[in-house]
């Protein structure tokens, strides 16, 4: 069997090989309190060749979001909740924004959008 994050072999009984699983394991622990950066940071001082790591972060072997995906979702609620706005974003829904490319985001006002008013001291 294969590792399913890196695709290094890893026997017949096991699903990643002990590396990936390392870099799981200190997501795992620093997941509340740990920002992207501090994470690759994290990654990188084990010592693990990058490649690795950019597979730990990158691929999705149970459908349900990246760790970079997971990151990024757990990021973004609690910059939100720190706002007072509650969010309950998940690492699908991140996932689903970047395959979509954010090209539903626009600073354009839309053609046949009824323009504001104008204020009265302009002409």
């Amino acid at each position: 069997m294969r590792c399913q994050y890196c695709g290094e072999y890893v026997g017949l009984l096991r699903r990643r090989c002990t590396e990936c699983g390392v870099l799981l394991s200190i997501y795992e622990q620093h997941r509340e309190d740990i920002a992207l950066s501090e994470l690759l940071d994290r990654f990188i001082a084990t010592g693990i060749a990058r490649p690795k790591i950019e597979a730990v972060l990158d691929r999705d072997p149970r459908g349900t979001g990246s760790v970079r995906d997971r990151v990024t979702a757990d990021m973004a609620n609690r910059l939100l909740g720190a706002m007072g706005v509650r969010s309950n974003q998940t690492a699908t829904d991140v996932r689903r924004l970047r395959e979509s490319g954010g090209g539903d985001a626009s600073t354009s006002r839309p053609s046949g959008d009824a323009m504001p008013p104008r204020s009265r001291g302009s002409s």
